[in-house]
């Protein structure tokens, strides 16, 4: 049972640490006075660095114009720049119910159960197997997401990621 106990609080310390080496990160980019686009750069690859996703991806929102903006996007260990594009109604359920989305497995089935249409890739990407979206939120607005994609397997994301994320998105 000890053992068990010290696994578990290692984790946590484990967990503890990866949060604060990005936010320390964030926080030096700041002084360094680094604009949005390399701070997006510099926590999207501590992101990529900590999980076991071929997809990372930080998204913002223009909810004057409904847009989502890729502000940053890795695939299978190569960076893309997609066009900003409408947002998709997985990111109008993001903003509606301010919430996580995990999706774990049979992805298109709960991407058509929840949206009501057929799951689509963004232009030049595959579909994922396991999806999570957490929102950033500023005050009471979704103002976009951060979303870890695993493309091979269901499954791939434990609460302790998704507890992860949560923490380094807030």
């Amino acid at each position: 049972m000890s053992n068990e106990i010290a696994s578990k609080t290692l984790a946590r310390l484990e967990q503890r640490e990866a949060e604060l080496a990005v936010i320390n990160n964030v926080q030096k980019a700041l002084l360094e006075q680094k604009d949005l686009t390399q701070i997006y750069q510099l926590v999207g690859d501590h992101i990529r660095d900590l999980f076991d996703a071929q997809v990372t991806g930080i998204y913002s929102f223009d909810h004057d114009t409904g847009l989502e903006h890729f502000q940053y996007l890795y695939e299978d260990g190569e960076q893309i720049f997609p066009e900003s594009r409408p947002l998709n109604n997985i990111r109008k359920w993001i903003i509606d119910n301010k919430s996580i989305l995990h999706i774990k497995e049979n992805a298109d089935d709960a991407i058509h159960e929840i949206t009501g249409e057929k799951h689509v890739a963004v232009p030049g990407t595959r579909l994922p197997k396991t999806l999570l979206f957490v929102p950033l939120m500023v005050g009471d607005t979704v103002m976009g997401c951060v979303s870890l994609q695993n493309l091979d397997r269901e499954n791939a994301f434990s609460e302790s990621d998704v507890q992860l994320l949560s923490t380094l998105s807030n």
